[in-house]
């Protein structure tokens, strides 16, 4: 008898799934932006909109707001789902994280240590542990829990 290797959703997780069950601060906000993947730093928005939310934007202080959360009630662009294919669309309620423990994907062209403060690129919101120039600033409350290369989704810890 063939023996068979299912392969599917076998992932340590994806960017914007929770860790754990661990204690943590979320809350709701609505996409002011056209569009925001799953795991993407988010800022808040100043405009008109009441808890208004946008993909990346500023750091003040180098604080990123929170991250966004991914959840399993948007539809898949296809299925069996690679994971990545889904999106936030403006004026969606935007599940956000703001402390506590989430999967991220290294984006960018340099490997992370664990324990190294993690940078974002202001207009994409993806992390990375790239050069602080242009887009890419460092982070004052998004640590890195695990070393990860460049790819893969790995274990972040965000502080309010």
């Amino acid at each position: 008898m063939t023996t068979q290797a299912f392969n599917l959703y076998t992932a340590n997780g994806y960017a914007g799934d929770l860790v754990d069950s661990g204690p943590r601060v979320i809350q709701t906000g609505v996409l002011t932006s056209a569009s925001a993947g799953f795991g993407k730093a988010m800022s808040r928005d100043a405009g008109t909109v009441d808890r208004g939310i946008a993909l990346a934007g500023a750091l003040v202080g180098g604080k990123v707001h929170a991250i966004s959360q991914r959840e399993y009630n948007h539809e898949a662009g296809t299925r069996p789902s690679p994971g990545n294919d889904t999106v936030y669309l403006e004026t969606e309620s935007v599940s956000l994280i703001r402390q506590g423990y989430l999967y991220i994907e290294l984006t960018g062209s340099t490997a992370i240590s664990a324990g190294d403060v993690v940078h974002v690129d202001v207009v994409t919101g993806e992390f990375s542990k790239d050069t602080v120039a242009g887009d890419v600033v460092a982070t004052t409350n998004v640590v890195a829990e695990e070393a990860a290369l460049v790819g893969d989704v790995f274990k972040i810890r965000i502080d309010v």
